[in-house]
């Protein structure tokens, strides 16, 4: 027998070998995991299995390959979906492979050339991201901005030129140029932090990315002896993949090597962060003889859903064309609620899941949004009623803002009128032309005496500034026996504080709609407090909660999980409420405003990816206002109703049974459309009233029609 029929005998029987120890894989799941040479793309949409084909395919190299598993890496993206392929591989196969397989994240390898480096040239980097070092990355960049602005940097504008720092790292773009960021002097900020680190041998978590590739780039041994060791690289996620996260990879595979890639194009949500789809569509380009997989089988959610999440993202252009499919049954189509405001949401929001764990207490409930300031309301909801949930990945400044300081000192101040500190907060905020000596005297009068009483008691006010001063002591004791609710109204109103932040926003350029909501949300969760203490304790409790990652009932398992939309990704829920889907927060208004096309893009596959983390059930809320400001519904709440209309459409046929609201039970006759227009006009007998011409379109936004 020759060599190549031995060959031929032996790939036969691994072949029979594998088949039978793939068995439960699909079709296309098993191409993906029997294919081990040269470059794989699989593209694998929403409940697909990818997670199964990683962890099956590295078994297939180490079982029937005899890869050796330190030669195997698999690359994710964060610690948790690391540590999940880790236990499925375990779960799976672990008394089979004895051996350390390694699952990675793509920062700790990157840190791991990092670490190669150092022992090299022998010396050291100190890492600065994190809270626990003396000098650590945020408190850098708190000291750089003020030395070089004068001014002191809010927590929100922190974590924004903390993510703009980030996005020219991973986009490999050498100088920040002012014009393309928000941060206030963002290219001196930049350069002196780069400066500072480069002199202080320091590097920060993008540093790792930006120090590996550099590493990788001019130092062929290091890069040798990495593309030796490992000879096969799997990366989940791919679509997350920034320019420089792809260059590494390019780097340690080259062109013809061992390199298998799992993305979802249509779930490519982080370009804030640099990432884009276009890396994944030009991956033939940059990887030679590629081989295309598909994983269209959604294991996960009702044929509802996947039938019309498919049609919705089908309005992207750029992403590979896909035929999603399930073997699930048909469930509830989305339902879309359009309530009056963020407290009607939230009782809406607690009705429903009240309703779906009475059905079944072990039900997992998703309650997602695009802004972390859409949990606060709902939190305070579920809480209030003993309803246990966790809050996931929520980094929530709302109860340290500013405004929220001066709000509650509003209140401090009128429950104790000798608080200094509240009064200084809020001398120049009430518009009551308090000026700096009076604010002095406030500060330097007799500790007996309250506060308003010192600058009374200063012989230097003319006699109308003495009249203002009464009333304002007798402003705050009336303020004082307000319920919550209404103080604030007469905060708002009466001392014009939003009119004193809106002057402030239009000189700092940061934006009052996103200060106008904070209020708004104090507002909400005054409602269900019968006074200021209460209402002052709430706010700490609340705190608290987020503080604790969520609120965990001793008799109950934890089911509900409070997460925005990013954070979502890769999770599944039986039930999901996207709530605040309204146009200013996605797409956003800057969105609509610049109607940039890739931009929208973007927040329509970060919508896709809400919509399907959805197993059975799904509902669509959007607030009418927000602290009495009107809100349109998201543009892709709209994109859902047309789809779900037009299915409804293109399923009504003569002979169907339908139910009217008011003419009752009835048989469709004919239906058609208008010449000219989009308009279809639908004919029913009725068994009682006999013969209505109706307009569909109608008949379907009022509700008026049930089809049988």
């Amino acid at each position: 027998m020759t060599q190549s029929e031995i060959d031929w005998e032996n790939n036969k029987l691994r072949e029979i070998i594998n088949k039978e120890a793939f068995k439960d894989l699909s079709t296309e799941q098993r191409k993906a995991v029997l294919t081990v040479e040269g470059s794989v793309l699989l593209i694998a949409g929403p409940g697909s299995g990818k997670t199964t084909v990683i962890v099956n395919r590295v078994y297939n190299l180490i079982k029937y390959e005899r890869v050796n598993p330190k030669s195997i890496l698999t690359l994710t993206f964060n610690k948790a979906a690391q540590l999940e392929m880790d236990r499925r591989f375990q779960k799976l196969y672990g008394n089979h492979v004895k051996e350390k397989v390694q699952f990675s994240t793509l920062h700790s390898f990157c840190n791991r050339v990092v670490r190669d480096y150092e022992i090299m040239k022998g010396r050291s980097l100190r890492r600065i991201e994190g809270t626990d070092e003396n000098v650590n990355k945020k408190i850098l960049l708190k000291d750089i901005y003020y030395s070089i602005n004068s001014t002191k940097i809010n927590d929100d504008e922190l974590d924004n030129l903390i993510n703009e720092i980030s996005y020219i790292k991973n986009k490999m773009i050498k100088n920040g140029d002012d014009s393309y960021f928000s941060s206030k002097k963002f290219s001196k900020v930049y350069r002196a932090y780069e400066e500072h680190k480069k002199q202080n041998l320091m590097i920060d978590f993008d540093d790792m990315l930006t120090y590996a590739y550099s590493i990788l780039s001019r130092f062929p041994q290091i890069l040798d002896w990495y593309k030796k060791r490992y000879t096969y690289i799997q990366v989940d996620e791919g679509q997350d993949l920034s320019n420089i996260q792809f260059a590494i990879l390019k780097l340690l595979s080259g062109p013809d090597g061992n390199i298998f890639i799992v993305a979802d194009d249509d779930q490519s949500i982080y370009r804030f962060r640099g990432a884009e789809p276009q890396y994944i569509l030009d991956m033939s380009s940059e990887f030679n003889n590629l081989k295309l997989f598909r994983l269209e089988n959604n294991y996960r959610s009702s044929l509802n859903i996947v039938d019309l999440t498919s049609k919705f993202i089908m309005k992207n252009d750029k992403r590979y064309l896909k035929s999603h499919k399930t073997k699930n049954k048909r469930a509830d189509d989305p339902f879309i609620l359009s309530v009056e405001n963020e407290s009607g949401q939230s009782d809406i929001v607690l009705k429903k899941i009240s309703e779906l764990l009475t059905g079944n207490r072990s039900i997992s409930i998703g309650i997602l949004y695009r802004n972390n300031l859409s949990s606060i309301l709902v939190a305070d909801k579920l809480q209030r009623n003993s309803i246990s949930f966790r809050i996931r990945q929520n980094r929530l400044f709302f109860f340290r803002h500013w405004l929220v300081q001066e709000v509650c000192a509003f209140l401090m101040f009128s429950l104790d009128g000798y608080d200094t500190e509240s009064f200084t907060k809020i001398c120049f905020r009430m518009n009551r032309f308090i000026s700096k000596t009076m604010l002095e005297c406030a500060l330097q009068g007799e500790e007996r005496d309250n506060v308003i009483d010192r600058i009374i008691n200063n012989h230097d006010l003319k006699p109308f500034q003495l009249t203002a001063m009464r009333d304002l002591k007798g402003e705050f004791a009336s303020l004082a026996k307000k319920n919550p609710w209404s103080a604030l109204e007469y905060i708002k109103n009466d001392f014009r504080y939003l009119e004193s932040v809106k002057e402030y926003s239009s000189i700092s350029g940061q934006s009052f709609d996103y200060f106008n909501r904070l209020f708004g949300i104090l507002h909400g969760i005054s409602v269900d407090c019968p006074t200021i203490s209460a209402f002052l304790v709430r706010l700490q409790e609340l705190e608290k909660i987020f503080e604790a990652g969520g609120v965990q009932n001793d008799w109950e398992k934890n089911q509900i999980t409070l997460s925005t939309l990013h954070s979502s990704k890769g999770l599944e829920y039986d039930s999901v409420f996207m709530i605040d889907m309204i146009n200013s927060e996605i797409p956003g208004d800057k969105v609509l405003e610049n109607s940039e096309k890739i931009t929208l893009e973007e927040e329509r596959r970060l919508f896709y990816v809400g919509m399907t983390r959805a197993k059975k059930d799904l509902y669509l809320l959007n607030p009418c206002t927000l602290n009495d400001e009107k809100f349109m519904p998201s543009i892709f709440i709209n994109e859902v109703v047309q789809l779900l209309q037009k299915d409804i459409i293109n399923n009504i046929s003569e002979g169907k049974f339908v139910n009217h609201v008011k003419f009752g039970r009835g048989m469709v006759v004919a239906i058609n459309k208008e010449h000219g227009s989009d308009r279809h006009m639908i004919e029913i007998k009725f068994f009682k009233v006999g013969c209505r011409k109706l307009d569909l379109q109608h008949c379907i936004d009022k509700k008026l029609l049930k089809f049988e």
